[in-house]
């Protein structure tokens, strides 16, 4: 658990210092409470509720199953650790779409849907609950038991980079798609692995913005497998929730049903377009809700 908490904080600390280099914190709202800071104490959140998943599974399989301990130590890693993987994003994969469909699971979700701007931070805002409800949560203790860490911390340094960079707004992808020589890689690529091309898709409004497409966290070919994939090779025109959504206070998103708040949740104003592009156009956003409606953005 430790050298997977090494892996979290030092991806992290790498890309808030390119994102930091490259102005992303100086857009509008970002230095706020409601988006930076909420995502900065769901980072902690995230790493005690995996904490915990560690002790909890570890103490109840040595006391219900101690002779367990490395059964699978003599199985070559070169299985264990894609089986890991896939197991564990085709289930973060069916949590996060049923999330978009299950109005009490999107309860839980909607923090992550929040912010206003893509940034590493977003990666892990989500209400407590969200992490229990991973099956990676209880999976990863059970692969290091049985006689894996390797699997696992490769794994995890895996997932953390891909889940990082897709939720980053540097949008290195977009030249690479646009490259002559680079776009058959990246057409392969992009239906293997979630891109910041794909990810920002499910986070945006307007005609390159669809919250009920690219479920995939690290892996996006089981969007593709299912026929949840949208690759628009285009920057959003903003994101957020739709205009009217309620929003509540960052405690509230994060720590309900231990946090309830007595005040009113705030309304959604409308979303400034970020695209140029589309000011110029006069186009509107429009975002698509779990309920497939299409809700207009002005």
């Amino acid at each position: 658990m430790l050298h997977g908490t090494v892996f979290v904080l030092v991806f992290l600390a790498l890309f808030a210092a390119l994102e930091l280099a490259l102005g992303l914190y100086r857009r509008t709202g970002v230095l706020t409470m409601r988006e930076l800071g909420a995502s900065l104490v769901s980072v902690g959140a995230y790493l005690v509720i995996r904490g915990a998943s560690f002790v909890g599974v570890t103490w109840a399989l040595w006391a219900l199953w101690p002779g367990s301990e490395g059964a699978l130590a003599g199985v070559s890693s070169w299985l264990v650790f894609p089986i890991y993987v896939l197991l564990d994003e085709y289930g973060i994969y069916w949590v996060h779409r049923k999330s978009h469909e299950w109005p009490w699971l999107w309860w839980i979700h909607k923090p992550h849907h929040v912010p206003r701007n893509m940034n590493i931070a977003v990666t892990y805002r989500e209400n407590w609950l969200w992490y229990v409800l991973l099956p990676g949560t209880w999976l990863a203790p059970l692969v290091v038991w049985l006689g894996h860490p390797g699997a696992y911390v490769v794994g995890l340094a895996f997932r953390t980079l891909i889940v990082l960079v897709e939720h980053s707004d540097l949008r290195w992808d977009l030249h690479l798609q646009q490259s002559r020589f680079a776009r058959p890689a990246m057409w392969v690529l992009e239906r293997i692995v979630s891109l910041p091309d794909t990810h920002h898709v499910h986070h945006g409004v307007g005609r390159f913005g669809n919250a009920t497409k690219n479920y995939g966290a690290a892996l996006i070919c089981f969007d593709w497998i299912h026929g949840t994939l949208m690759i628009p090779h285009a920057r959003q025109e903003g994101f957020g929730l739709p205009e009217g959504a309620p929003v509540e206070p960052w405690a509230e998103q994060l720590f309900w049903p231990f946090v309830r708040s007595k005040k009113k949740a705030v309304r959604r104003r409308p979303i400034e377009h970020t695209s140029p592009e589309a000011e110029a156009a006069g186009a509107e956003a429009v975002i698509y809700t779990a309920d497939g409606c299409a809700v207009v953005v002005r």
